[in-house]
């Protein structure tokens, strides 16, 4: 069970980066990665639908291929990335699918020793990390920002209510003179 919601975390991210990175049009700036989540894409659902339907035979091989594919266009990823560096979204690129195929890698070599659970486990948690790093700095969230955004929503609030009881009082004033007359 924990394996299945770890790939339908896993596929749900993937989905939600391709999105981000094919709607922001970051695909001019490294087109391997927009191969490569496109690749993740259908992978995933080739996995549901073997899920759903029972693993073909054919499966396993399919499997192999990918793996080669997808460490190939991490390492296309990767070269594009480090030759235009100098771009803020290439520079998110080298972090994150550095980080991927760092922890991949480490899963592998570690998961010789360790069930296959655990090795499903590793390879989940080396995607779903540096995933939502990349989903995060792709979105234009700045959630660096989220403290300054918490201080700021603090004084406006206190601004709006001090500007709401000083007009309540200047209405009131003006009620009162205008009463007078």
């Amino acid at each position: 069970m924990k394996s299945f919601t770890f790939w339908a975390l896993d596929a749900t991210v993937l989905f939600a980066l391709s999105l981000v990175y094919l709607h922001q049009g970051y695909q001019r700036k490294n087109v391997f990665f927009a191969v490569w989540l496109c690749d993740g894409v259908l992978m995933q659902l080739i996995a549901a639908w073997g899920l759903a339907a029972g693993p073909p035979s054919w499966m396993p091989q399919l499997r192999a291929c990918e793996d080669i594919l997808a460490y190939a266009l991490t390492a296309g990823v990767l070269i594009t990335a480090a030759l235009h560096r100098d771009c803020a979204v290439n520079r998110s690129l080298l972090c994150g699918v550095g980080a991927m195929l760092a922890l991949n890698l480490l899963g592998v070599f570690l998961g010789v020793h360790v069930g296959r659970s655990v090795q499903v486990w590793l390879r989940n948690i080396a995607f779903f990390g540096p995933a939502m790093f990349m989903l995060v700095s792709f979105s234009n969230i700045r959630l660096d920002m989220l403290p300054l955004w918490i201080r700021a929503a603090q004084e406006s609030r206190s601004v709006r209510w001090a500007a709401g009881a000083a007009l309540a009082t200047v209405t009131f004033a003006g009620g009162v003179r205008g009463s007078r007359r």
